[in-house]
């Protein structure tokens, strides 16, 4: 019994280190094109900490584009180009299973975009609270990042389940379509759009309803693709 233990101890040992070595390999791959999107962030937040309406617009529409691509660009160069390339056949000569293979992947990806995003989402709050910016639109703008998390946490799942290129590019296009009508549905709502010029930040039930359906919408695109994959015996 003691040796059974200590084989499944070892088991997920090594599971967590070729987890750990197949994150590290997709950052070090592209940490340059990351690199250059955290520039492009950076210099989005820089317009926007201007507060001036030019340069806030010019910087708002920075972060959001480059929020949506440093998203598409984890997935495509993570997943689908490995399938395009035939690079899983070299994946299958290791000893991973198909959900070690899910799990590095899912949490390369997080890594990657969490890094940009989480900073964005720091920089903004300093900008809101440290500069003549309304305190108001803080809440404004983390819903959109929120909204902007989720549609990628759908399209990563697509992109775990579906096979097919044209699919997944259809999928990232379909949820980047639904940003601006969801900026100006927040715009609609009284309990948010009437505070994103006051000095107030206010923390409603409305927004916080919006924050819960964001999470859950994320957990259950990751739960939907975990339940699809783990019925695989392979990678392909």
């Amino acid at each position: 019994m003691s040796t059974q233990t200590q084989n499944q101890a070892s088991e997920t040992q090594q599971t967590r280190q070729m987890i750990k070595r197949l994150i590290v390999k997709e950052f070090h791959i592209y940490q340059k094109q990351f690199a250059a999107y955290v520039i492009g962030l950076l210099i989005g937040l820089t317009l926007i900490g201007m507060a001036k309406t030019w340069a806030f617009y010019a910087g708002g529409m920075i972060l959001l584009v480059l929020l949506i691509c440093v998203g598409g660009f984890a997935i495509q160069s993570s997943l689908l180009n490995e399938r395009r390339e035939h690079t899983l056949t070299f994946m299958m000569s290791l000893p991973l299973t198909p959900m070690t293979f899910f799990w590095s992947k899912v949490l390369a990806n997080l890594v990657l975009y969490l890094v940009p995003f989480l900073m964005v989402l720091a920089g903004t709050a300093f900008l809101v609270l440290f500069t003549p910016l309304p305190d108001g639109i803080l809440i404004w703008s983390f819903l959109i990042y929120g909204f902007l998390a989720t549609n990628y946490f759908i399209s990563l799942s697509a992109a775990l389940v579906l096979e097919s290129e044209g699919w997944n590019i259809f999928v990232q296009i379909a949820v980047s379509t639904f940003v601006g009508p969801f900026m100006v549905l927040l715009g609609t709502i009284d309990a948010i759009g009437k505070k994103i010029q006051s000095n107030e930040v206010v923390l409603s039930q409305e927004a916080l309803g919006i924050f819960a359906l964001e999470l859950t919408i994320m957990l259950l695109a990751l739960a939907f693709a975990r339940s699809v994959y783990r019925r695989k015996d392979s990678f392909l």
